[in-house]
């Protein structure tokens, strides 16, 4: 391409600009892990893992093999060009018998309409021919690509494109084909489109009687025809495309009056496509930016000051070995703190030599990095790294390795459906799948011809279903067509009642994803809300950001936790902010399938501090179980606010009739535990943020009056009138409530004492007040003589049956009165 064309879309680039994080630093220092997988006979799947003091990188990597006869690399383009899709649906859309993709990366850049930003040619068809960008942060400001030679050779280079008109003897630049013809540019408008859809601006050539069909246009294309009419500068654009010709449109002033002297209605025209010699007749060709490596060495093909080369990212790339035909594909990760921080593209151009690469071109990367690979056997190829955006963005082409090999005879399948360790008495039905020949490429299996078996006495077999019936150790096998796969089986005691899935204590199990909302993960510090071990789970979510639709914030364990056996639910402790969403979370079966499982109904997520909350789980699941998220959402765009919640003690329920316990220091036997489960769950007592309820400890006036003004439903709209109850008091308005109704009220004038605690006269008082009870009876107690202030109350009370004395005949008044205490006076009162 010889002219550098300011485009009038340049989003791609601005897209780029938002993606970068920080300076680089040291990068692909230590490696920490290395996994590689044959995905095809030719090709191999590398996943390393790298470490260093402040950066980590998660290299994902194709190292394919173009001298094998069944592995070619392809373009994979969605149709129609612009309709922008994810790598794993392009690759599924080319996935077939006799070419099974086994493997792609995300490749071109595109604009905001859909459409590849720069050079693409499939088959030897210009399939886009794009522009180059002026901006020093573009990556693609010089004309690089990479491609197949008409060989089969795969080269990344620089190119040369030389595309013209010729009229009269006179030889003239075209810049772009059936684009938006920008200032100073002249388009070929091909029968492809309909229109020119320009304006007056420019001057128009409409050639009829082409020599070839123009919708396909080729590098050494040379086409003839007839001018068949001339829009001049000032007359309106916007010309039609003949469908046997072509329109030669010209926004340059001065080039449109030198070529319009040379134009005469009925003269002959010619345009000529052209490419330098090495990509002449190439199978195909993919621009994008900028080179990275040439001819061994770091070669980047724009300034390497530019934020786009310096900061640390996303990246995707391929290089091409010295024989061309090694080509690598790799993504790097990136903008994940503590997982994948990324690269910059000088680091990235010296790892790509230290593989091999003698030259290397970078593609689209950010949120667009993607690579997707086989596992033999498996139909189609599915995700392996880890997009910024939380999942795959949609692309307009990509690179994608093809394995042409014919069926095959049966080499290997898998056993599904069966967990490594069963129970006791727990039954699971096996499967099989993942069966590959020998190009590694999916065969079916007729399931009702598998032989199953199994050994070691541990259970017993019903087709594919295996009954746990003794404690040890053992192997379930099946055998088809002369093929054995085996999986070992160990057998264990049925699980307690519960069994912990995640404490929580630390938060680095769990990432946070989110759908048309933010949200972040940590831990809870000491100051706020855990009921079990060191901390809790804090989410916070923000759900007034973002495009509309329903919102969702999730959070999802780095890796699926296993669960043991089959349990009747999952349970998890919430300490909720009552803004009404909707709790749920998802489990994984033994066939990889998800299923969503429901901790509250929609809107129900609807009160504050502790509580326990469980959702039932299918009881005819494949097993192993495993938890993947948990998350809230929210579908009514009335309710997307903002908020927190704390998450403790994640748990698997085997019992049937499991009780958990309300509060961490009230056991079930405990004598008041009833009462104060029944006003819990009557939302009147909750209980402190740590999760107790301190049971002995004494009741304070404020906190009697909170309850009380709760269990009655009272509000006030007066002010507190006591000097000891500030404004920001957590009981200052259930005080004014029960003070204004005469309830509760100070102790001395202008003095309520909140802090003081209640005593069992006090507690007579209010619930006589409390509740306009009545009646009388006879006080055996001595210490509560007729002139006593709370007489009355007292009397009533017992005559009610609420309240009885000591075995020494005492009532003691003045007794401060306990947490439980108040509750079994309260509970029994409202059940009365």
């Amino acid at each position: 391409m010889n002219k550098k064309i300011i485009t009038a879309s340049m989003a791609f680039v601005a897209a780029q600009a938002a993606f970068y994080v920080a300076e680089s630093e040291a990068t692909f220092d230590e490696k920490v892990t290395n996994k590689q997988t044959t995905v095809s006979p030719g090709v191999q799947y590398i996943q390393e893992r790298y470490e260093s003091a402040d950066t980590k990188e998660v290299v994902n990597f194709l190292n394919i093999d173009l001298n094998n006869h069944h592995t070619s690399l392809e373009i994979g383009m969605p149709d129609p060009i612009n309709s922008l899709k994810t790598t794993s649906a392009i690759s599924k859309i080319h996935n077939r018998e006799g070419h099974r993709v086994v493997g792609a990366t995300n490749a071109s850049y595109f604009l905001g309409n859909g459409y590849p930003a720069n050079l693409l040619v499939n088959n030897n068809v210009i399939v886009n021919y794009g522009i180059l960008g002026e901006n020093t942060d573009s990556p693609t400001q010089q004309p690089v690509a990479f491609g197949m030679t008409k060989s089969g050779e795969a080269i990344a280079d620089y190119y040369t494109t030389d595309l013209s008109f010729t009229v009269a003897g006179q030889k003239f630049t075209i810049d772009r084909i059936n684009n938006d013809r920008a200032a100073g540019t002249t388009v070929l408008y091909t029968a492809e489109k309909a229109t020119t859809n320009t304006n007056n601006w420019g001057l128009e050539i409409v050639v009829t009687g082409a020599t070839q069909n123009t919708k396909t246009l080729s590098f050494g294309d040379s086409i003839s025809g007839t001018i068949a009419s001339i829009t001049e500068y000032g007359q309106p654009g916007n010309s039609a495309v003949p469908a046997d010709g072509f329109v030669v449109s010209i926004q340059d002033k001065a080039i449109a009056e030198k070529v319009k002297a040379a134009l005469e209605i009925g003269a002959p025209i010619q345009v000529d496509l052209n490419i330098d010699d090495k990509w002449k007749d190439a199978q195909y060709i993919l621009a994008a930016g900028p080179l990275l490596v040439k001819d061994g060495q770091v070669n980047i093909s724009m300034p390497t000051s530019s934020s786009f080369v310096k900061m640390r990212s996303d990246r995707t790339a391929i290089a091409v070995d010295a024989t061309g035909k090694k080509v690598f594909l790799v993504t790097v990760d990136g903008r994940q703190s503590g997982y994948s921080n990324g690269t910059s593209l000088t680091d990235f151009a010296s790892y790509l030599i230290s593989k091999g690469a003698k030259y290397a071109i970078n593609l689209d990367g950010g949120g667009s990095t993607t690579m997707v690979v086989r596992t033999p056997g498996q139909e189609a190829p599915s995700l392996v790294n880890r997009p910024s955006d939380g999942s795959e963005r949609r692309v307009s082409a990509t690179l994608q390795v093809i394995n042409s090999a014919p069926a095959g005879t049966l080499k290997a399948f898998s056993i599904t459906g069966l967990p490594g360790s069963m129970t006791v008495e727990t039954s699971a039905t096996a499967d099989v799948s993942l069966a590959y020949d020998e190009f590694l490429n999916p065969v079916a299996i007729q399931k009702d011809q598998v032989k199953w078996s199994v050994e070691g006495d541990i259970g017993e077999l019903n087709g594919a279903t295996f009954s746990a019936t003794k404690i040890g150790s053992g192997k379930l096998v099946a055998t088809y067509n002369g093929v054995r796969s085996e999986v070992a089986l160990k057998v264990t005691k049925a699980p307690e009642a519960v069994e912990i899935i995640d404490p929580f204590d630390v938060t680095s199990n769990w990432a946070v994803t989110t759908a048309k909302a933010t949200a972040t993960i940590v831990n809870a510090t000491k100051a706020e809300p855990f009921r079990e071990g060191a901390s809790s789970m804090r989410l916070n979510y923000n759900f007034t950001t973002g495009e509309s639709g329903t919102k969702a914030a999730y959070a999802v364990a780095q890796s699926p936790i296993l669960l043991e056996g089959l349990p009747k639910q999952v349970g998890v402790w919430v300490y909720g902010d009552a803004a009404k969403h909707w709790l749920r979370g998802v489990i994984i079966d033994g066939n990889g399938e998800k299923h969503t499982i429901d901790f509250t109904q929609q809107g129900k997520l609807d009160w504050t501090g502790w509580k326990y909350v469980t959702a039932n789980v299918p009881q005819d699941m494949a097993l192993p179980i495993k938890f993947d998220r948990i998350y809230i959402t929210e579908p009514t765009a009335e309710n997307q606010n903002q908020g927190v919640l704390y998450f403790d003690q994640l748990q698997a329920v085997y019992k049937e009739d499991y009780k958990e316990p309300l509060y961490t220091d009230l056991k079930l036997t405990h004598w008041a535990s009833s009462t104060i489960e029944y006003l819990n769950t009557n939302e009147l007592v909750k209980g402190y943020p740590n999760g107790t309820f301190k049971p002995e400890s004494t009741i304070t006036r404020a906190e009697a009056a909170t309850i009380i003004a709760r269990a009655l439903g009272i509000s006030s709209t007066n002010n507190v009138m006591f000097d000891d109850v500030k404004t920001n008091h957590f009981a200052y308005g259930a005080i004014a409530a029960v003070s204004e109704q005469g309830i509760l009220t100070g102790r001395e004038a202008s003095k309520f004492s909140p802090d003081g605690k209640l005593t069992r006269a006090e507690m007579a008082t209010i619930l006589k007040r409390a509740y306009n009870l009545s009646g009388k009876a006879s006080l055996p107690f001595k210490d509560v003589p007729a002139k006593h202030w709370a007489y009355d109350a007292i009397a009533t009370v017992y005559s009610n049956q609420l309240t009885g004395g000591y075995p020494d005949n005492t009532f003691k008044p003045n007794n401060s009165i306990t947490r439980a205490e108040f509750a079994t006076f309260l509970s029994k009162i409202l059940q009365k």
